[in-house]
């Protein structure tokens, strides 16, 4: 008994009368995160064996339409034109 109220003693003077710190914990950051590059995207790209706009037909009336409204001048360049090819 003797042994341990010299411990309580003990006990109440250095280890009681110590304040008590609280434990320091850093700060977590707060940063926000980096954004990622954004993934590529494949664009619509044709194909080898999409339809064709017109017909050789069309093409052909288209020409003989636009050639039968020209001016003489206009219609011997263009014949000179192909003339060249």
């Amino acid at each position: 008994m003797k042994y341990l109220k010299k411990y309580n003693s003990f006990n109440e003077e250095f280890v009681a009368s110590k304040p008590k710190t609280a434990p320091t914990t850093t700060p977590t950051p707060t940063t926000t995160p980096r954004p990622t590059r954004p993934g590529v995207v494949p664009g619509d790209r044709p194909g080898e064996e999409d339809a064709p706009l017109a017909s050789v037909e069309d093409v052909i009336d288209r020409l003989n339409n636009v050639y039968s409204e020209l001016t003489e001048k206009e219609k011997s360049d263009i014949d000179k034109y192909f003339e060249e090819k």
